[in-house]
């Protein structure tokens, strides 16, 4: 399949696409993200669960640890109580492996993990791991060998399906940076007030080319010259194909609106989702459980009762996996199928969802079918859903027009609607403006090729910061004001 990756630098945000359908989103937040390392200091413990709850910031929630994530602070391996592990305002050195919901804080590890685009090294686990996903016994011997001479001393190592077939060179220059980052957080972290941030990973385009970036990836977009010369330098740098192409894209248009992003994200907020038979799904998320109920609809192609139902199934079903993922749907899943009498049918449904959700990164799992005909499932948690990081308190919803040119006495009236959320760098303001509020600027020597520099000139009561504006997505102060001022 012909795979593309859309960058957008100035949104923070990214998509893969395959033939052209996004498969997945990947934002890039101000808040707790998976990876990031923080200095915290135990708040409570509870005995009852062998849980505690650490302080890791001191405006956010705080993060969820539990016994089993705590091993290596173990004395000894009989130990089984976290009393006897930690104890009030200790200082943890911890890592988030599950973002936050809406009510709950993050999950919290101190065996701390850093992943590399071939290897990920383990501090304080000694041990030797093998991607599961290589395959041949003779690249597995290769590289098991080649771990076992680079393992650094009380330190466990993990090579990577990547590194299949990779130079030696490359693993050993991408374990040495891991080495070199882990030396760099160490002294971070003694140095340090608690509770503090001390690791978090920024740069949207490094994760972009080490988690999603392979072989298959026939093309990458990307919105900034910047982030086009970070593309091309670490791709050099981790050895990858090189025959990927790669272009910067330029047109007024935000890359998000150029290619169906923004709509995509519209439409995966929404409960129904049309199936391409004539059926639909109503998909209704909530925070420990999402249902997914499928309706016939206006299907009718067989005359066949039993054979429309097990066709409508099939549809859904296939809509279904790629909802879980579009979505990142985590936690219990359950799904209300047409309901089949036939065990057979019910076998063969089973069996091809089954093979769908194998391509699924997250790693469904069905656990049954259950007596009332009910498919049960669950899906890992890691990164936030869509519905968490769009669909709340935080977005803002912002009706401006759209173009790139602009004059004085004359503003063309072409309306689109923009999904911004306060955790992803877009059109902000840091100022919070009063209804009807007149901004006065100054516009000084307007052509048609205008930059920043001529919308900052705003008098002292009525001050305007943007963040990282870029030239293709310069908006004029009068733009916002007008917009502001029908609200």
């Amino acid at each position: 399949m012909v795979k593309k990756i859309i960058i957008s630098r100035f949104n923070n945000i990214a998509a893969i696409l395959q033939n052209n359908k996004i498969q997945e989103i990947i934002p890039i937040n101000k808040t707790y993200q998976v990876n990031d390392i923080y200095i915290g200091i135990v708040q409570k413990i509870f005995s009852s669960i062998n849980a505690a709850f650490i302080k890791i910031s001191n405006h956010g929630k705080s993060g969820f640890i539990h016994i089993s994530d705590i091993k290596h602070l173990k004395k000894n391996r009989y130990i089984n109580h976290i009393n006897d592990i930690l104890a009030i305002n200790q200082i943890l050195l911890v890592q988030i492996i599950k973002e936050p919901t809406i009510n709950k804080g993050p999950r919290l590890t101190t065996n701390i993990n850093l992943s590399g685009k071939y290897t990920v090294l383990m501090p304080f686990c000694n041990t030797i791991c093998i991607s599961h996903k290589i395959y041949d016994h003779n690249e597995r011997i290769h590289l098991h060998s080649l771990a076992i001479l680079l393992k650094p001393s009380m330190m466990g190592i993990l090579i990577r399906s990547s590194a299949e077939g990779k130079t030696t060179k490359a693993i050993i220059d991408d374990l040495n940076c891991l080495k070199k980052q882990w030396y760099s957080i160490e002294k971070m972290a003694l140095c340090s007030p608690c509770p503090n941030l001390i690791y978090k990973e920024k740069d949207l385009v490094q994760k972009i080319i080490r988690d999603y970036y392979n072989s298959n990836t026939n093309n990458i977009i990307i919105d900034s010259e910047n982030g086009l010369q970070q593309i091309k330098y670490y791709i050099k740098k981790w050895n990858c194909k090189k025959n990927t192409r790669i272009q910067i894209y330029k047109k007024p248009e935000c890359i998000l609106e150029q290619f169906g992003i923004i709509k995509n994200i519209s439409k995966a907020l929404k409960s129904k989702v049309k199936l391409s038979s004539g059926g639909h799904l109503i998909i209704e998320s909530n925070e420990a459980l999402t249902v997914i109920d499928v309706n016939s609809g206006s299907f009718n192609k067989s005359d066949n009762s039993k054979e429309a139902i097990l066709r409508t199934n099939f549809y859904a079903a296939i809509e279904i996996a790629y909802q879980l993922k579009m979505r990142n749907i985590n936690g219990v899943i359950i799904v209300d199928f047409i309901d089949m009498l036939s065990q057979q049918d019910q076998l063969q449904l089973l069996e091809h969802f089954t093979k769908l959700l194998q391509l699924d990164y997250a790693k469904p799992q069905i656990v049954q079918l259950s007596e009332l005909g009910l498919v049960e499932l669950t899906r890992r948690r890691r990164r936030q859903s869509l519905q968490e990081l769009f669909n709340n308190e935080n977005n803002i919803y912002l009706t401006i027009p759209q173009h790139h040119k602009y004059n004085q006495n004359e503003i063309k009236t072409n309306i689109s609607k923009y999904l911004l959320h306060k955790n992803i760098k877009s059109l902000f303001f840091s100022k919070k403006f009063r209804k009807k509020i007149v901004i006065n600027y100054q516009n000084k020597n307007c052509k048609y090729n205008l930059f920043s520099k001529d919308f900052i000139y705003l008098n002292k009561n009525n001050i305007v910061h943007l963040l990282n504006p870029k030239r293709n997505y310069i908006i004029p102060f009068i733009i916002y004001s007008n917009a502001l001022n029908k609200n």
